[in-house]
């Protein structure tokens, strides 16, 4: 005997079940609208993937470019060491330095010799003995952030260092952060434009697939009133549907996603001389859930809110 609290739950069970029996019959039996539908959700959750991936490239890019920089600070060659160690000193107790290297004439020399290996300028330098060093000291310092470093150059640049300072110049890495800030700001405002286009397709789509698929099975769905069906049950198997279109356009995402950042990882090793600086595969490892997940669940959400919509209008719920 089957006591009253299991007969209750082997019914939800079994309304469970058909529920998801007539999920599925909907799904496949209107294949190519459901190809349909999935191929323009696949693609606005392409795009955002790929909106996110750029955004990290970007933000890694400008990171590792921005480590690179540094105001190289040439010295009057009469200068002494202990002039730029106090030099030095001053230079630290500002807000704005995070550090602060000494290169001294030796050390130019050599890394001289190393960015020049034209034997023609070498050969002037020879021209000096191995006791005579014609290079000065040179302060290479590094800002915390990258608008810091004008306040910097105005520091050394004061009048009270003129008899210290030869030259200051930075890097021209801040120009190729400003292109790199450009583009990526560009593509990404017109990125999202394009992303909310292919949304607004999804969700006609959608909303017109599960009107056609109400259309079709309309005798069925009489029958299923007049059987005692309630709104909820004949409504749900709809709802259910249009989740696994958004279920599907996600995992085939993902199916794709990371064999092909796989595939390009090596090449943006390569491109940044072997040093791992972008890591795709790790973004994406790393954050799987706010880059799929959550795509999931809002693209889910509007399709349920779609769906609901249809069937309150074409079912007069």
């Amino acid at each position: 005997m089957i006591n009253h609290k299991e007969g209750i739950y082997y019914k939800i069970m079994i309304n469970l079940f058909r529920i998801l029996k007539f999920a599925l019959q909907g799904f496949f039996r209107n294949f190519w609208l459901s190809v349909v539908t999935i191929t323009m959700m696949l693609m606005a959750v392409l795009s955002v993937t790929l909106l996110l991936s750029m955004d990290y490239i970007k933000e890694t890019t400008i990171k590792s470019v921005e480590n690179q920089i540094d105001i190289l600070v040439e010295m009057k060659p009469e200068v002494n060491r202990e002039d730029v160690e106090n030099l030095v000193l001053e230079i630290d107790d500002l807000d704005e330095v995070e550090d602060i290297n000494i290169i001294n004439p030796e050390q130019s020399k050599e890394l001289f010799l190393q960015n020049n290996q034209d034997p023609k300028i070498q050969e002037v330098l020879g021209v000096y003995g191995d006791e005579e060093n014609p290079l000065p000291y040179y302060l290479a310092i590094k800002a915390y952030k990258l608008d810091q470093y004008s306040n910097i150059i105005d520091f050394v640049s004061q009048e009270k260092y003129i008899n210290l300072v030869e030259a200051s110049d930075v890097d021209t890495h801040e120009e190729i952060i400003g292109k790199i800030n450009s583009i990526a700001n560009f593509l990404n405002k017109y990125s999202w434009y394009i992303t909310g286009i292919f949304l607004l397709i999804s969700v006609i789509v959608i909303f017109n697939t599960i009107r056609i698929s109400i259309y079709t099975r309309r005798d069925e769905i009489t029958i299923m009133k007049l059987v005692g069906a309630g709104n909820a049950f004949i409504r749900t198997p709809f709802i259910l549907e249009s989740v696994f279109y958004a279920l599907i356009a996600v995992l085939i995402v993902v199916a794709f996603s990371y064999p092909l950042v796989s595939f390009i990882q090596p090449s943006l090793n390569s491109y940044f001389q072997g040093d791992q600086v972008i890591d795709l595969v790790g973004f994406f490892r790393n954050n799987f859930i706010d880059i799929f997940l959550y795509q999931f669940i809002i693209l889910a959400v509007l399709n349920m809110i779609s769906t609901s919509v249809a069937v309150r209008r074409y079912l007069k719920v």
